[in-house]
């Protein structure tokens, strides 16, 4: 079965630079106060709702507003036309790098958490469903992945690909993504790395 961890263009010269996708207190923007720090995974085939960034003149990026409203559409192609395109990073969850979230030990150490409690409610209220989670507990390198960009529809980028032994169809590939996600960060003021520690 195929597990995605979602992200958008702004992250991806980061990650490709860095050669792995960092647990979230490593790119953490906001005052690090979180009570997990993992690389989060889905089964889902759709975008997490609880993932989407907010823009104000899209009511469907709202968490509020699904947690409001059933079965709220949302239109990512829209979406990315203003603050770039969504991609997702695939993996096989038969990788040993990676471990189902609603069974796993890290789980049982906060599932009596009352803000955790919450924030699980809230994912399922949306229809993210906790159960679909998966973590990786440490970073992910990309070994063994595939990459797919939303346009109009989920399109396959790099197939079963490895950073330590890329083809050189896929290094133009993520040389021309990581042009891309600098134009996007610079567009918006951003830095072009998120990595907060060496």
């Amino acid at each position: 079965m195929k597990i995605y961890h979602y992200t958008k263009s702004i992250k991806l010269n980061s990650i490709f630079e860095d050669g792995f996708i960092a647990t979230e207190m490593k790119r953490t923007l906001g005052d690090g106060k979180k009570l997990t720090d993992y690389v989060w995974l889905t089964e889902k085939p759709f975008y997490p709702k609880t993932a989407l960034p907010f823009v104000p003149m899209f009511p469907e990026t709202s968490l509020m507003h699904h947690l409001q409203n059933k079965g709220v559409y949302v239109n990512l192609d829209k979406i990315s036309a203003v603050v770039g395109k969504f991609y997702r990073f695939g993996f096989d969850s038969s990788d040993t790098r990676l471990k189902k979230w609603y069974f796993s030990s890290e789980r049982k150490k906060i599932q009596n958490n009352f803000n955790w409690l919450q924030m699980e409610k809230v994912a399922n209220k949306v229809g993210d469903n906790i159960h679909s989670f998966w973590i990786a507990t440490e970073d992910l390198p990309l070994e063994n992945f595939s990459l797919e960009v939303f346009e109009d529809g989920w399109k396959v980028l790099l197939d079963n690909a490895s950073i330590s032994k890329l083809k050189i169809e896929d290094g133009k590939t993520i040389e021309e993504l990581k042009k891309l996600s600098i134009e996007k960060c610079n567009e918006f003021n951003l830095p072009h790395s998120y990595l907060l520690v060496a």
